[in-house]
């Protein structure tokens, strides 16, 4: 029997995106309008501008989901967007928090796996982004798989 309902995989995805996009637009206009504030329309680490595009591209990618329409290249920018933020999170703090524009930092230094640990149980937030994007990834990469047979 047909069922007009999503599958659990896209509930699953879908739940996840909402929670990824949340966390990134929460940040990200926060600081921006901290920045902002301050006298600067383009903040000296422009994660916060990056932050707000990428989720508002979330929101975008699952409207245009729901509609059923193209979802394999959905399935593919979103499990890239997840890499390009795992990535960059241990990235930036592997640099010593040197925003993405030029400034000063320090690089880390130290052994590898005690320093993600460290960072990837660094507070709440970070953890339920980070778990979050890792979540949505494979979720997202199941459907493209899925969906391609």
């Amino acid at each position: 029997m047909d069922s007009e309902l999503p599958s659990p995989a896209h509930l699953v995805a879908a739940h996840l995106a909402v929670v990824v996009a949340v966390v990134h637009l929460t940040l990200g206009v926060f600081n921006w309008v901290r920045w902002a504030s301050a006298g600067f329309l383009f903040p000296r680490d422009l994660r916060w501008p990056l932050f707000v595009v990428s989720g508002l591209a979330l929101v975008a990618g699952l409207l245009l989901a729901a509609q059923g329409r193209h979802r394999r290249p959905l399935y593919l920018g979103g499990i890239l967007l997840m890499v390009g933020y795992v990535v960059g999170y241990f990235w930036w703090h592997l640099r010593g928090h040197r925003p993405l524009t030029v400034g000063s930092g320090t690089y880390h230094r130290g052994p590898l796996v005690p320093f993600l640990l460290d960072h990837l149980f660094a507070g709440p937030v970070e953890f339920l982004a980070i778990a979050s994007e890792v979540a949505l990834a494979v979720v997202l990469s199941y459907l493209l798989v899925a969906e391609s047979a």
